[in-house]
């Protein structure tokens, strides 16, 4: 029943989800074709239904504007052969995929240093004036076919930098160009018009417990996420230049983390933007003592910000079992994923001899995802009713503008979806890219740990026309807090509202005065303000859910809150 209810599915999963399998380029069983057709026969027994492959450019283009598609038509002749679709991934980078003929800026660190393996930058337009026909030439080759196209552009195959690699001569040429006048609407979102910004944004650095207000970075990061937008543009019209129906595919890692700002992923609406599907790479390795509910979770957070159907992909057996995950394990979170609605993709097998159908994980993990034995997951997944379901507001310029040592901030955030998945209150998660839409018809709205001064203007004048019940928690940036002991509170239950050793701490909303009544104090905060229409709690509940000792307290603090919300409704 939980998990049922813990899905983000408001289009229902179809009957027959995907399965794909990805079988890289530079591997042995993706280049040599008998041994190819070997293994999608062998996949196709165990049940999956899609092959993904790499196409590495030099391949299908070995001299300028002249291509040769026959690698791509070889194989995919194979997998017509067997019932499969496939997968395109384009590679322009990885594994010396780049022609040698390709004169074009790479991705440059900071300090002058090319990053590994010489991704072609994105904003250099000769890459797109090549990289595009070859996008428009394959798509026009499949034309028809069952085949998704994707770029291969970004580290980890993602739609990302990973780290603060964006300072080549093009993407700085970009930068300059943006902060001229007049500047782009995007911009002037973040920052005002006369904020003098520098020629070459310096990397922005950690915070400690404070959050980074810091014009020049915020301005740096929100540009950095518009090359990514114009970069998923362009590719997508490359595509549908050769084939008007083409079906698209985007290649998203997980965000949400301290390290969202560097990674420059976290901007899941913009990233999917006339895509057809989310590939998520599910981080096995952040979250390796993390239990399976963050696979849901993931999950939510592509369907619920996209609104797109999401693919959850799986690691390697000998990576996962290598970082400690057992059997049992693995099949948990594949159950987790399905059950909020996600097709199955599995990454990273191709580097074995040994052929799939070996694995026993994957004869398991294709039972769950097809609906079949004792583990299967529900399919298809009954859509939720807004009416019935607590829109979660996650900031992601919460997680730009904290880049912590830690990942506190995302338990903060998702230690309410955790709170609210146990009491089997169905959520949809937002962010500040979801707030255009009409969202009156939802039961409440729930802003979790993300301070209203860290939003963008427009943001915060969108929170305000939805005309439904709000409940935040912190809505102004908290004190930093360093306490070792727990600092208790009264008044509807007794509860700990700080962490043991912080790093934030409770907010005193005394300030808000005689309009707010007040439920929850210690001997210096009054923590829980409430009026019609509005709740408002001092602490951050999500952090706490997931630390405290005594978690059951704070799902009563909800439980309370939630019914002043719809007395006020």
């Amino acid at each position: 029943m939980i998990l049922a209810l813990a899905g983000l599915l408001f289009a229902a999963v179809p009957a027959e989800r995907e399965m794909s399998f990805d079988i890289w380029d530079w591997t042995a069983p993706c280049q040599d074709l008998p041994l190819f057709e070997t293994w999608v026969r062998d996949l196709v027994s165990i049940g999956f239904n899609r092959i993904e492959i790499s196409v590495p450019w030099k391949q299908v283009e070995p001299r300028p504007g002249h291509y040769d598609t026959s690698w791509v038509t070889e194989r995919l002749a194979v997998c017509k052969r067997h019932g499969a679709g496939m997968r395109l991934r384009i590679n322009s980078y990885y594994g010396g995929a780049t022609p040698g003929w390709y004169d074009g800026d790479t991705w440059i660190a900071a300090d002058g240093t090319p990053v590994p393996q010489k991704p072609p930058s994105i904003m250099d337009d000769r890459f797109w004036n090549r990289f595009g026909p070859l996008c428009t030439t394959l798509a026009r080759t499949c034309s028809g076919e069952d085949v998704y196209f994707s770029p291969f552009i970004g580290i980890h195959a993602e739609l990302k930098w990973s780290e603060w690699w964006s300072y080549d001569p093009s993407t700085l040429a970009a930068w300059r160009k943006a902060i001229a006048s007049p500047r782009p609407d995007w911009l002037r979102a973040i920052v005002e018009d006369e904020t003098p910004l520098p020629e070459k944004p310096p990397v922005p650095g950690p915070t400690t417990g404070a959050p980074d207000r810091d014009p020049a970075n915020r301005a740096w990061i929100a540009f950095r996420e518009q090359c990514w937008r114009e970069a998923v543009e362009r590719f997508a019209a490359a595509v549908r230049a050769g084939d008007p129906k083409a079906r698209l595919s985007a290649p998203l890692g997980e965000s949400y983390r301290k390290e969202s700002a560097a990674m420059s992923n976290l901007d899941y609406w913009g990233l999917s933007r006339g895509m057809d599907q989310i590939v998520h790479s599910y981080d096995f390795f952040w979250h390796a003592k993390d239990e399976p509910w963050t696979a849901s979770a993931a999950v939510n957070t592509f369907r619920g910000i996209t609104q797109k159907p999401v693919q959850f992909e799986f690691d390697a057996y000998q990576s996962t079992i290598g970082l400690g995950y057992s059997h049992d394990q693995l099949l948990a979170l594949g159950w987790q994923a399905a059950q909020a609605g996600a097709g199955l993709k599995v990454a990273n097998y191709s580097y074995n001899t040994e052929l799939p159908s070996s694995f026993p994980l994957l004869h398991d993990l294709a039972r769950i995802y097809a609906g079949n034995g004792d583990h299967a997951a529900e399919n298809p997944i009954k859509p939720l009713r807004p009416e019935d379901t607590v829109l979660l507001f996650l900031s992601k310029w919460t997680n730009y503008s904290y880049r912590e040592t830690s990942q506190w901030v995302h338990d903060a955030q998702f230690g309410v979806y955790k709170l609210f998945r146990d009491l089997e209150i169905p959520v949809r998660i937002i962010n500040e890219d979801n707030l255009s839409e009409d969202l009156s018809g939802y039961r409440l709205l729930y802003r979790a740990f993300s301070p209203r001064e860290l939003l963008p203007p427009k943001t915060q004048e969108h929170l305000g026309r939805h005309h439904i019940p709000v409940i935040v928690d912190l809505d102004g940036i908290p004190p930093p807090y360093a306490g070792s002991a727990p600092l208790p509170a009264e008044g509807i239950a007794r509860i700990n509202v700080a962490p043991a050793n912080g790093p934030i701490g409770p907010t005193d909303l005394t300030s808000l005065g005689d309009d707010y009544a007040f439920a929850l104090h210690t001997d210096r905060h009054k923590l829980a303000a409430h009026k019609p229409g509005s709740i408002i709690l001092g602490y951050s509940i999500g952090l706490l859910y997931l630390r405290d000792s005594e978690p059951q307290a704070h799902r009563e603090i909800i439980r309370w809150a939630m019914e002043r919300a719809w007395i006020s409704r």
